[in-house]
């Protein structure tokens, strides 16, 4: 591997430098080194040969909605609040946050 010269990662608690071809299916890298180029058209200098892409997040969300109540947010059992992406209640990390302190607001005042 190449030395860093003028990017160094940010990311805590660690990283572990390493190619990301060696990581992931042969398409799914294709398709992500032809998107960087591309955006790299619209934003010059965002496909630096010195930049490190921190990768790979990997999460789960479900393809369902957990049915609650709309007023109290609640599901059919007693005290089980469904809430946030996992939940079919947001599509991101801001909106599930929403959703959070929706559903916070709800059990404080009970």
């Amino acid at each position: 591997m190449n030395q860093i010269e003028s990017i160094l990662p940010s990311y805590r608690p660690s990283v572990k430098l390493t190619s990301i071809k060696a990581c992931l299916p042969e398409v799914v890298y294709t398709a992500l080194q032809e998107g960087l180029v591309a955006f790299d058209r619209k934003i010059k200098g965002f496909a630096n040969n010195d930049a490190i892409l921190t990768a790979i997040e990997s999460r789960s969300s479900a393809p369902i909605r957990m049915n609650r109540s709309f007023e109290e947010m609640e599901s059919n059992i007693k005290g089980l609040f469904p809430i946030g992406e996992g939940a079919g209640y947001a599509g991101g990390i801001i909106s599930s946050a929403i959703d959070g302190i929706k559903v916070a607001e709800i059990i404080a005042t009970v």
